[in-house]
């Protein structure tokens, strides 16, 4: 039961690092895009402009390729996370059922020995008579 609940917050921790991976990367995605839909502006560019531009927009790049490997590495947590979880009710699953086979092993066990003590009961009582056993 522990181990459930323990793959069950797994799982909660590895969706909200990647929710939160893929929120970053949109972001920095839509900021790529800003700078890249800034070259339009009018007017005289300078040669500093366009190396700070430049600069800023390998700057982005670098934290999207990061925000990709997160979210790569979220997704892969998630999918381990989600592995364990599968394994976890697994492993209840079977002991459910072990435990509801015993259930059923000590009522026959319970039901057999019930007819056994009525028959000898009803043997002591019975005044008929019969051959002693050998």
């Amino acid at each position: 039961m522990r181990a459930l609940e323990q793959a069950r917050r797994a799982v909660e921790r590895a969706t909200e690092a990647r929710d939160q991976a893929v929120a970053t990367r949109d972001l920095v995605a839509k900021q790529l895009a800003e700078a890249t839909g800034a070259g339009g502006q009018r007017g005289r560019i300078t040669a500093g402009t366009l190396v700070t531009r430049d600069a800023y927009r390998g700057e982005l790049r670098s934290l999207r390729e990061a925000a990709d490997e997160r979210l790569r590495a979220g997704e892969w947590a998630l999918q381990g996370a989600m592995d364990a979880l599968t394994a976890a009710q697994k492993q209840m699953e079977q002991a459910l059922r072990a435990r509801q086979a015993t259930e059923r092993q000590r009522t026959a066990e319970d039901k057999a020995l019930a007819r056994r003590r009525e028959r000898r009961d009803q043997a002591a009582t019975d005044d008929r008579w019969r051959p002693p056993r050998r």
